[in-house]
């Protein structure tokens, strides 16, 4: 398993893409998670920049191995129009990653929120919906489309019953739920409960948690306890999962929270 450097925790200190990017290498790292927000939104780019930061990707020798749909908070929400305008940013930002050569897209959010006024089974359905038309739409390019499972009863994807359930209703063989440590964590599913959904998990999220805050601090200074998570997912098969894939193995360092002060990114090596 290798581990990844994640853009989001620059994004939240407000540094530009190509100055994470940059920041990444200089750190020894080879493999990225890009969060498709702020300065890192493909769809937000122009065409001479999107250029501009592929360039840069590839002459600093990365490989992405996961791009996070981050914009993706309503695409269950009841109104149809604001649903495929996030479909379109899920399909965009997808044909970003694919274009920096990765394959793997992670649907943030727990695959949308829940609202006051919709009943749960019609936002679910609405998620199905939307991931099945992702899925389907990048499937012939090898697009993988990983899930994130959320910590809290407000997202539509908040624990692994939901996982396995809402993969089975998709029925496509390219969707994967993500492992998320510090989401865990905060469900109160240990490191046991990985078995539920062990041969579909093809890519792991290491963040921080205080237990029941998803601070996405420094990780370490939580109650996370990583090595068991990681041991208990490489033991149910996670390499093996990859390998049928041609995908690497990889674990992203996931830190950063807009609404609370965080850990300060790092530009250069310590000594």
């Amino acid at each position: 398993m290798k581990l990844a450097f994640n853009t989001y925790v620059y994004e939240v200190a407000g540094w530009p893409i190509d100055k994470a990017l940059a920041s990444a290498r200089m750190l020894g790292f080879t493999y990225t998670e890009l969060a498709a927000c702020g300065s890192g939104d493909p769809t937000a780019m122009s065409p001479a920049r999107r250029r501009e930061v592929l360039k840069v990707h590839r002459d600093l020798g990365l490989r992405c191995s996961q791009l996070l749909l981050a914009n993706v908070e309503h695409m269950a929400c009841p109104d149809r129009r604001t649903r495929e305008r996030v479909l379109e940013y899920m399909k965009h930002a997808s044909e970003f990653q694919l274009e920096l050569g990765g394959h793997q897209v992670l649907v943030c959010w727990g695959c949308g929120v829940l609202l006051a006024e919709m009943l749960p089974e019609q936002a679910w359905l609405n998620s199905v919906e939307s991931i099945r038309a992702l899925a389907e739409w990048g499937r012939k390019d090898g697009l993988l489309v990983d899930l994130e499972i959320e910590p809290h009863v407000y997202f539509i994807l908040n624990g692994t019953e939901k996982a396995a359930r809402i993969i089975e209703d998709i029925g496509l063989p390219n969707v994967f739920p993500n492992l998320d440590v510090g989401h865990f964590v905060i469900n109160r599913e240990g490191p046991q409960r990985i078995r539920k959904i062990h041969d579909r998990i093809i890519h792991v999220h290491l963040s921080e948690t205080q237990g029941y805050d998803h601070t996405n601090s420094i990780l370490g200074t939580g109650t996370v306890d990583f090595p068991s998570y990681v041991r208990a997912a490489l033991e149910m098969g996670i390499e093996e999962n990859c390998g049928k894939l041609n995908e690497p193995c990889v674990a992203g360092i996931e830190m950063g929270e807009p609404s609370r002060p965080g850990p300060r990114p790092c530009g250069r090596r310590r000594s």
